[in-house]
């Protein structure tokens, strides 16, 4: 038992880090995405081209702030013990979800930027669109396949 106890002190540590290390990573993006409108405003680089930069930055450090408060809410704050199935179905959903919601907010931007330059590199911006929505048509399979075992489960666990 004590070596248990000092591999969850160990990972509890590595997981409080990460989360920090990653919440400042996307503070520094944050940062920069202001930074690189500020100084737009004062150079002759077209502003909304900066913006809509920043705006892809901006997605970059929502992902990541939303994968630190998931591995924070799994890993460090619900100390309990083993998950229940519908617990860890819940938690891979929204971690998909973060991932296919950035994903398609970052296509979206980089279509508006390959739309201002060159229209050879929509393809792929409309690549990562399309990993984007079969992301979210492979969670939905998964929830409808999913609700299928658990009712399943639950007539079998009805007396008759």
């Amino acid at each position: 038992m004590k070596i248990r106890s000092l591999y969850q002190a160990i990972a509890t540590v590595y997981f409080v880090l990460a989360t920090i290390a990653l919440m400042t990573i996307a503070f520094v993006i944050l940062a920069s995405a202001i930074l690189d409108v500020v100084e737009a405003f004062s150079s002759s680089e077209h502003i909304s081209t900066v913006a809509l930069r920043s705006v892809g930055l901006l997605i970059i450090g929502f992902a990541i702030i939303e994968t630190a408060a998931f591995i924070a809410d799994e890993e460090i704050f619900s100390k309990r013990g083993p998950r229940s199935p519908t617990e860890s179905r819940r938690s891979l959903t929204e971690f998909v979800t973060i991932i296919v919601i950035a994903s398609s907010l970052e296509a979206l931007v980089m279509i508006f930027v390959a739309s201002r330059s060159e229209v050879s590199n929509s393809l792929y911006a409309a690549a990562i669109f399309f990993v984007a929505m079969f992301g979210l048509v492979a969670l939905g399979i998964y929830q409808w396949l999913s609700s299928r075992i658990r009712s399943g489960d639950d007539e079998g666990n009805q007396e008759p």
